[in-house]
């Protein structure tokens, strides 16, 4: 997974053997484990779902195999992403904090307010274990990052500003049962329109809510 990039994904033959048969073999039950492994964004079958006998028994199969090497995986030996030293691509190092501060604090969510999708992708690299909400003002952006790991991508075109889609997506995610007001929620974004992601907010989700008239954020973040 490369930082910023679009979404990797491993397809072709992924379940060949059940174009024809309702099981795996255990080779192509590795090689779905190992694409998790090494941080695959999205897995992708075709003739197994496109003229195979067993589609949707292919489809169970391939997500039970997923979901349980996501709870297998150890962390100690996961591949790790480096920051180029001579880099200044602020969005990547502050993606890569906001999800090292996860581990850290009582975080629970990270909020990004999104037009290009970079920094939901940044984010997705890192590989955190809570969910990252990008709240996208394109539809076209929210498609793209339905393949980003870990990234829920929602569309709000109705509302004016930064500030507003935050506390939005705090609201929903409450609701959704995915945060307790007595958590921590990061927000990343911009100070200034035009710019990359230049902050890192960190709140519990009850004062934020509670000091939202009072609380001064950016209110033009159109371009991370």
């Amino acid at each position: 997974m490369y930082i910023g990039k679009e979404a990797v994904i491993v397809a072709t033959q992924m379940l060949h053997t059940m174009i024809n048969n309702p099981r795996p073999t255990r080779a192509e039950v590795t090689d779905i484990a190992n694409a998790i492994y090494y941080r695959t964004d999205a897995l992708m079958l075709s003739g197994e779902t496109a003229y195979g006998k067993y589609p949707v028994e292919a489809v169970k199969t391939m997500t039970k195999i997923a979901a349980q090497a996501e709870k297998d995986k150890l962390e100690e030996n996961d591949i790790r992403i480096p920051l180029d030293e001579n880099s200044n691509d602020v969005t990547a190092f502050l993606a890569k904090q906001a999800v090292k501060a996860t581990s850290k604090l009582k975080i629970r969510a990270i909020i990004t307010d999104s037009y290009s999708g970079r920094t939901a992708r940044n984010l997705a690299a890192f590989r955190g274990k809570y969910p990252v909400l990008a709240i996208c003002y394109k539809e076209k952006t929210m498609r793209h990052l339905a393949l980003s790991y870990g990234v829920e991508a929602i569309y709000m075109p109705e509302l004016a500003n930064g500030q507003e889609y935050y506390f939005a997506a705090l609201r929903r995610l409450l609701k959704e049962g995915r945060l307790q007001p007595a958590d921590m929620v990061g927000y990343l974004s911009s100070g200034k329109e035009g710019t990359q992601t230049s902050f890192l907010e960190i709140n519990v989700v009850e004062d934020a809510l509670k000091h939202a008239e009072d609380t001064v954020l950016p209110n033009n973040n159109r371009y991370l």
